[in-house]
């Protein structure tokens, strides 16, 4: 035999090994799966009416979204409000993935592509279930990495294991089952536009108040009250951002009225006050490092905001907010944080 044709007979057989080395890890030679293509849940896009909880379970926590008379609701979130266009799609995105390229069954490998069972010690993969309002199982998955360029899609893959398997999978097709509530609660809690404040006051339960105006409608320049003589307000932009925190004002998580305890002694009340006779209180503490607010609304005598007052009071009187720490420092400024020596 020639050297060129021992060369040769040597190439064939490096990739004959590979491609079985390759076939072995991915637990069946990739061309000749006949589900490459397939979705991976077929049923489910016929059955989306059906679907009564999404469960999310990731490092952050359970999420349990549930839906009754076609409303979703965040259990853990004491049956707030989820946006129903992110539930739904969440349903559609799951109803349309579809199995793209088989990976490998090999559970030393799981980690890599963060695909652990979801109990096991130092997962990073999230479990997803889907069932009907019996209790039936619709969908069942682990989620692990993103791969943001699949050739051939605009939607990006995912790499994902049926928990009774041991192959993974790269699937065509988008999830975005987030574990923060945030990402899925109905965000905005209320909105005040900032050019309406006249007075803001927040009281402290030790310490001087800080107060806040402005002259009238159209002045954009809000000023901090009773400054001593040799001090300068701190940041000139300051107490426009306190006066205008209630725009779009905005959630992070949420619980049932009295949920969260407020100790007396850690309270801020804060007071906004509109030109045209509003008077929204935020009632604010820090419970386990994170800010807490609740609120009241009521309408001067005479005024034409009584309307809105009681849609406020109606949307917010059974909940308490976990808010961002920014719109929590705004909402219990302190007067002493704001001034600084100067003139």
């Amino acid at each position: 035999m020639s050297i060129r044709a021992i060369l040769v007979l040597a190439l064939l057989t490096a990739a004959a090994v590979a491609a079985a080395a390759i076939a072995l890890s991915t637990g069946r030679n990739a061309e000749q799966d006949p589900r490459i293509g397939a979705l991976v849940f077929p049923g489910l896009n016929d059955r989306a009416n059906d679907v009564a909880t999404l469960k999310v379970e990731s490092g952050y926590g359970v999420l349990t979204l549930q839906r009754a008379a076609g409303a979703w609701t965040l259990k853990e979130s004491g049956g707030y409000s989820v946006m129903p266009v992110k539930a739904n799609g969440s349903i559609l995105d799951l109803a349309t993935l579809r199995f793209h390229e088989p990976k490998t069954v090999r559970p030393e490998k799981y980690a890599k592509l963060n695909l652990l069972d979801f109990d096991a010690p130092g997962s990073g993969s999230t479990r997803v279930t889907v069932r009907d309002n019996d209790g039936a199982m619709l969908a069942e998955l682990l989620v692990g990495n993103s791969k943001f360029n699949l050739p051939g899609t605009k939607t990006g893959g995912i790499y994902l294991r049926l928990p009774v398997e041991k192959q993974t999978w790269l699937a065509a097709g988008g999830l975005n089952l987030s574990g923060i509530p945030g990402k899925w609660l109905e965000p905005v809690v209320l909105h005040v536009a900032g050019e309406r404040i006249k007075r803001v006051e927040i009281r402290q339960p030790q310490g001087r108040p800080v107060i806040i105006t402005k002259r009238n409608p159209r002045v954009l320049v809000y000023h901090l009250n009773a400054v001593p003589a040799g001090y300068k307000v701190r940041y000139d932009e300051e107490p426009k951002l306190i006066a205008t925190n209630l725009e779009s004002f905005e959630l992070e998580d949420v619980r049932r009225a009295g949920a969260v305890k407020f100790d007396p002694a850690q309270t801020t009340r804060t007071v906004f006050e509109t030109f045209d006779g509003l008077k929204v209180t935020a009632v604010s503490a820090v419970v386990d490092g994170k800010y807490w607010t609740r609120f009241v609304a009521v309408a001067t005598a005479g005024s034409q905001a009584g309307g809105e007052a009681r849609a406020i009071t109606k949307a917010t009187k059974n909940w308490v907010y976990r808010i961002a720490d920014y719109r929590g420092e705004r909402l219990t400024k302190r007067f002493a944080a704001m001034v600084v020596p100067g003139s």
